[in-house]
């Protein structure tokens, strides 16, 4: 099976009241956290493809130093999660025409969760084995990130709009969602504004 990686690094961070994928965490960014262990995932499953879709200057240049690709959701075009999602989508279409009959499967990544390393026995290898076509982290009965859609859901995908995300798709086909259990909360932590972001600093680092 093929995997693409999907980070979303483009949102506004309101409720921060600046520029939240840059602050740091004993002196890494925020979006090192998650990209660093995509990378790692990715030597891991092989097949793979990462993109980042950002808004952010210095994460574009972090990322083509990387050789990652990035895609550009920035100004206008930015009205939400959704368009972030279908411009990944999109690009992932465009690329993949030669590929048509392999499966393929895209990993929405929500930047907010600082702790990925379940990823790989959570979504990943479940959703081949049991040839689920939707998989989620899932806590106290609540879907979490990451998501995996197998490749037939990106038409759905493309017809999200404003602030809805891949779970908008995962509530209209319930019955094709393997839910990985885990009762680490710690797993989902989200840094909303900087009390948080101080907060889970002394958290990791305490």
């Amino acid at each position: 099976m093929r995997w693409n990686l999907i980070l979303l690094a483009a949102g506004y961070s309101r409720r921060f009241g600046d520029r939240k994928l840059l602050a740091e965490i004993n002196g890494t960014p925020l979006y090192r956290f998650s990209l660093d262990k995509i990378r790692k995932l990715s030597e891991k499953l092989g097949d793979t493809t990462i993109l980042v879709v950002t808004s952010y200057p210095e994460i574009e240049a972090y990322c083509r130093k990387q050789s990652v690709t990035v895609i550009k959701n920035d100004g206008t075009d930015n009205t939400g999660i959704a368009s972030s999602i279908q411009k990944a989508v999109k690009y992932l279409e465009t690329q993949e025409c030669a590929l048509e009959g392999s499966r393929k499967a895209d990993v929405s990544l929500q930047q907010t969760s600082l702790d990925l390393t379940k990823m790989r026995y959570g979504c990943f290898e479940p959703i081949c084995i049991a040839e689920q076509k939707i998989g989620t982290m899932e806590c106290k009965n609540i879907w979490r990130s990451p998501n995996v859609f197998d490749a037939c859901y990106r038409p759905e995908l493309l017809q999200l709009s404003a602030d809805k995300g891949g779970k908008a798709v995962m509530k209209q086909h319930a019955e094709d969602v393997f839910c990985f259990h885990t009762e680490k909360e710690t797993q989902f932590l989200d840094i909303d504004t900087r009390e948080d972001l101080l907060r889970i600093s002394d958290k990791l680092f305490s």
